[in-house]
């Protein structure tokens, strides 16, 4: 199968879980639970889904228990809205992405509180100042003068430059073009 066809059916039962988990469950722990992402393998006969929960390691227990057995439901539910020759089972995996970027979070603001980090700087992580991306601009420049100027034009020798454009507007060789019909 194509990829893309193996994403849109990932997609089709990331939404119909999650529409399952929070409208027909009688489990109020699987309510909790964000499907983050599902993956199916080629032949669509086992779908991983990915989720997340916020709380204790013990919580994240019985959900895992809770999302085993509910697996079945699950799959009986996605049968009649997905029509596939093949329904995938429904293997769940614990995706630790909520938990890091919530850790990741309260460090940033450990930093900001302690000074160490100013406060207008977690809205800019990752880029990088204007000094560091001027000083690595100027680390690759090779000193050659075949380069775009300041000013975004193409900077070539001054004695190459009539060579380089076609200022007469004809179709691009030096020949006298008056005498040929460019429609033939």
């Amino acid at each position: 199968m194509g990829k893309k066809y193996l994403s849109r059916v990932g997609s089709l039962i990331r939404y119909h879980i999650t529409r399952l988990l929070l409208e027909s469950s009688n489990d109020e722990r699987l309510r909790q639970v964000n499907i983050t992402d599902v993956v199916v393998n080629r032949d669509t006969t086992r779908a991983e889904v990915f989720y997340s929960l916020l709380g204790s390691a013990e919580e994240r227990v019985e959900v895992q228990a809770a999302l085993d057995k509910a697996a079945g439901w699950l799959r009986s539910e996605l049968a009649p809205v997905l029509r596939l020759r093949n329904l995938p089972q429904l293997v769940f995996a614990f995706d630790p992405s909520l938990i890091q970027g919530e850790r990741i979070e309260a460090l940033l603001s450990q930093l900001q509180a302690d000074g160490v980090l100013s406060p207008d700087a977690s809205s800019s992580v990752g880029a990088p100042s204007r000094s560091v991306a001027d000083a690595l601009v100027k680390s690759v420049d090779d000193g050659d003068d075949d380069e775009w100027d300041d000013d975004d034009e193409w900077d070539d020798d001054a004695e190459d430059a009539a060579d380089d454009w076609d200022e007469d507007g004809d179709d691009g060789d030096d020949d006298d073009d008056a005498g040929t019909d460019s429609s033939a």
